[in-house]
């Protein structure tokens, strides 16, 4: 045998031990977390619900889960995002004045409402049944509404389990006409 050929042999067998002994002792591969709700919701994964919204401009509210008194149905932990129709409009008088969900940038005079927030704008609340309002966002006054622009973004839920109640800041309900659409998206 020529000592190239014993070469040879001794690189290819110090490779096959290397590869044998690599793979004895290679851990298995570990397992990825499960993503959490927000994660999936910043991702754009289809959500656990799906709840389409339309909101009349000539009544009160609405909520959701929908009824006159309904159970709570958003829980710590769950995350929410709204999709606003921007098409949907709601004509806040006779003459046909329309506006989307941001309403009118002036603040409400004290005969509406929400004194002090958008005129003519979709105003959400969180509520806990039976305890009552929740504060949510960066405000502590659980008594103060939020524009409801503020939840198109993936947003914790509060930290008990709540109800979703959404509102028109408007004096005048009578002269309305049309609605805003939007869709609720839970991930939990």
């Amino acid at each position: 045998m020529s000592r190239r050929t014993l070469r040879r042999g001794i690189t290819a067998a110090a490779i096959a031990l290397t590869a044998s002994g690599t793979m004895a002792v290679s851990a298995p591969a570990a397992q990825a977390a499960p993503l959490t709700p927000m994660e999936r919701c910043q991702l754009g994964y289809s959500p656990n619900i799906n709840y389409q919204m339309t909101q009349y401009g000539n009544a009160t509210g609405i909520n959701y889960p929908a009824g006159p008194n309904p159970p709570n149905g958003i829980y710590p932990g769950d995350v929410i995002k709204v999709v606003i129709d921007p098409a949907a409009t709601v004509a806040i008088d006779y003459w046909g004045t329309r506006f989307g969900v941001d309403g009118h940038n002036s603040p409400a005079p004290s005969s509406f409402p929400f004194p002090g927030w958008p005129r003519f704008s979709a105003l959400y609340r969180f509520n806990n049944n039976p305890g009552g309002w929740v504060a949510s966002g960066n405000d502590p006054n659980p008594y103060n509404p939020h524009a409801l622009r503020e939840l198109t973004v993936c947003t914790h839920a509060p930290n008990i389990p709540v109800r979703l109640g959404v509102g028109i800041n408007d004096d005048n309900l009578g002269d309305n006409s049309g609605y805003w659409r939007y869709w609720l998206k839970l991930w939990y």
